[in-house]
């Protein structure tokens, strides 16, 4: 038996968004930190379900850290109600932030690929998070990391400082 319509490629044409590489990432995480890491670090199309009572949390983290980063919101697709919102992250954020009736039904979220150097800074800050909770010292694990990719240190350093999501330090919070 052949499965029905797809909700993830009626998504992804209803976006509007490239088409020529992209990637379904399933249900999106629900820890912060990781939910930062795949956002930060997609450099391709990203299709991804996500819950509606968290869709507005998701979408303010996204704003957070790439406010022009084009997105869609897909709510109900092939069905009666089928919702397709197109915008920048800081827009959608906005919109579903609003006070509103709860959104229900099912949502493919999809996000246009993120800028280069947020993929490198994620990157960065994923590599630094990884050497301080293996032992290192934060700032001398800045400094390494900032040699390496040509970001600042200082900077590197003031955001882990800042409580950027890291990886373990969830539990604590």
């Amino acid at each position: 038996m052949l499965p029905g319509p797809s909700a993830v490629i009626t998504a992804l044409v209803a976006s509007g968004l490239p088409a020529e590489r992209w990637c379904f990432a399933g249900f999106l995480p629900r820890k912060r930190a990781a939910l930062a890491t795949l956002l930060g670090r997609a450099s391709e199309t990203l299709v991804a379900f996500e819950s509606p009572r968290r869709l507005p949390s998701t979408l303010r983290l996204l704003a957070e850290h790439d406010p022009e980063r084009p997105a869609a919101v897909c709510r109900e697709l092939t069905k009666l109600h089928e919702e397709v919102r197109r915008g920048s992250a800081a827009e959608l954020a906005a919109h579903y932030g609003a006070p509103a009736p709860a959104l229900r039904g099912e949502v493919a979220l999809v996000l246009g690929a993120a800028a280069p150097e947020r993929a490198r800074r994620s990157d960065a800050m994923q590599a630094l998070a990884e050497l301080v909770r293996g032992g290192a010292r934060a700032r001398a694990a800045a400094a390494a990391v900032a040699k390496l990719t040509g970001l600042a240190a200082n900077d590197l350093y003031e955001e882990l400082a800042r409580g950027a999501p890291r990886p373990g330090a969830g539990a604590r919070r």
